[in-house]
């Protein structure tokens, strides 16, 4: 149970956002991202590959696409919401209610940055890669898509919205399983040590 405290020592303790937490959440979260893409990329799962027909059957490439983003925004989210949590100052003063929904808010406050990053990492390469060509009479060759790969399109762009808002629930969740464990302080050593 939370000490009561009085109005005058609630306000004197800072309460404002430790910036730096979740930037160190966001960056292990947007790196995990970049490398687990990279390793889809070699065996075919990029997640521009059902957009460009490349590879098997488009709605199989779409579902494998999508899944594996899904593993890949999952694991990011819940590594950096997790770091976010346990980093976040100890606010005892606080009710257990609102030290709960303060690491949520910083697990999702990373899934949040990590997600612009990353968005911005793919569409700065997706745009490189889909210049307009330009033939030799300098007349511009659109390729237009058949309806398979609009559809398998669409698929993967609905999937990969949805696995972003799933992602953002395991932000939230680890960043709250992070501050309960900081809280706790509970004891990982034995578990997990580089120590002999």
């Amino acid at each position: 149970m939370a000490k009561t405290i009085t109005e005058t020592e609630y306000y004197a303790h800072p309460i404002g956002m430790q910036w730096s937490v979740i930037f160190a959440g966001a960056a292990v979260a947007t790196a995990i991202s970049i490398v687990l893409v990279q390793f889809g990329s070699i065996v075919g799962l990029s997640v521009d590959a059902p957009l460009r027909g490349e590879g098997f059957d488009m709605m199989k490439a779409a579902l494998a696409s999508g899944i594996w983003l899904l593993w890949v925004q999952l694991l990011a989210s819940l590594a950096g919401g997790y770091i976010a949590g346990s980093m976040r100052s100890v606010t005892p003063y606080l009710s257990a209610h609102e030290n709960e929904m303060r690491d949520g808010i910083y697990g999702l406050t990373v899934w949040a940055a990590s997600t612009v990053a990353v968005f911005i990492a793919v569409s700065i390469a997706v745009a490189g890669a889909a210049y307009v060509e330009v033939n030799t009479a300098g007349e511009q060759i659109v390729d237009n898509l058949t309806e398979s790969e609009e559809n398998a399109a669409i698929v993967f762009a609905f999937a990969a919205g949805a696995t972003s808002l799933i992602s953002g629930v395991a932000a939230w969740w680890a960043s709250v399983m992070g501050g309960d464990h900081r809280d706790k302080k509970t004891d990982f050593s034995k578990k997990l040590s580089f120590k002999s």
